[in-house]
């Protein structure tokens, strides 16, 4: 586009150069025919070199800041991508914030300098990426944020967002456990504060037992600061608490570890959900061990990233805000979908 642009303003200097001419009547004409000829041949070139393959300067470069590269889902989300963006010739530098905020800030700083158009972020710490942002923003950088929304203060500097209703999953949740729980259950939930989409799931856990009128039941709470202490998480809530009847967890890999800890310690028949619908979740959901899990697919949200980075980059309409959907698959419907896939 910028090429041709600037072929356009070559002709038109050429035509007004040929127009101004002094010569004679004849001399003229000919100069003139020959000077059109000359522009149309240049023309033609131009217009072929500019609609040829991208180069480097017409070719859209998106950083991808992505909050860690360890979780299943994470990884996921980039190879997704990743895929995408190759497929639409675009070039894309990946950052791995290893759940760390400082880390992803250094990283969005580097990620500028290298001279990236879009910005495209999954929150560490979506309370820590003021300084950041504005670095992207002051450089013209356009930010896509997905996943975890920034906090309202740094809103103003992000293009769009692209998220998914985890309130609502977690609603769901706490309807699916209003229905089935004994008087007075305790549930345990691990949680993870440091990601609002995590934490809303929670919220919305705790609405829907209180808008199905379930006050008798009881939330124990652990924030899972260390993602690799999950079982031990789960231990010290199942002794402080063994009446436990069902834990609510951050994802399905966190379910996955509280499964195997709560069955270890003697508690088999506890439910067990996760969110994410990982080809792992939904294996165990066959097998029987967890009860259920809300699919938060990072196909559909890193696609739809994409989407919206690529249609920003090329001056095309996009939404201010995506939401990617979320359904729950449990045990009474574990059979409808392919246990080796992402859903």
């Amino acid at each position: 586009m910028k090429k041709l642009l600037s072929v356009l303003l070559v002709l038109a200097m050429i035509v007004a150069f040929v127009g101004c001419s002094a010569k004679p009547a004849a001399e003229q004409a000919a100069t003139t025919a020959d000077a059109t000829a000359d522009a149309q041949a240049a023309a033609t070139e131009a217009v072929a070199e500019a609609t040829a393959a991208p180069t480097a300067d017409d070719q859209c470069f998106i950083g991808l800041a992505m909050h860690n590269q360890t979780e299943t889902w994470a990884v996921a989300f980039a190879d997704a991508f990743k895929a995408a963006a190759e497929a639409a010739g675009c070039k894309v530098a990946v950052t791995d914030a290893n759940a760390t905020a400082s880390n992803q800030v250094s990283q969005i700083e580097d990620l500028v300098t290298q001279g990236i158009d879009v910005l495209v972020v999954l929150p560490a710490d979506y309370t820590a990426l003021g300084s950041a942002l504005k670095t992207a923003y002051d450089a013209g950088v356009k930010i896509v944020d997905a996943d975890s929304k920034v906090v309202e203060a740094d809103q103003s500097m992000v293009s769009c967002f692209v998220t998914a209703d985890c309130y609502k999953g977690g609603y769901a949740i706490g309807e699916y456990l209003a229905d089935k729980l004994e008087q007075n259950a305790v549930i345990g939930a691990l949680n993870y504060k440091q990601l609002s989409v995590i934490a809303d799931r929670f919220t919305g856990l705790a609405d829907a037992l209180k808008d199905k009128g379930r006050t008798d039941v009881t939330i124990v709470e652990k924030d899972c600061t260390d993602l690799s202490a999950i079982a031990s998480y789960t231990e010290d809530l199942l002794t402080a608490n063994p009446t436990i009847s069902a834990f609510v967890c951050l994802n399905d890999n966190t379910a996955l570890s509280c499964y195997g800890a709560a069955k270890q310690l003697g508690y088999p028949d506890v439910m067990v959900f996760g969110f994410d619908g990982s080809p792992a979740g939904k294996q165990s959901i066959s097998a029987g061990e967890m009860t259920g899990s809300m699919v938060y697919s990072p196909i559909d949200m890193a696609n739809a990233s994409f989407k919206a980075a690529y249609a920003i980059w090329h001056g095309d309409a996009f939404d201010k805000e995506t939401s990617v959907n979320m359904w729950m698959i449990n045990t009474d419907n574990i059979s409808q979908y392919d246990l080796t896939t992402w859903s």
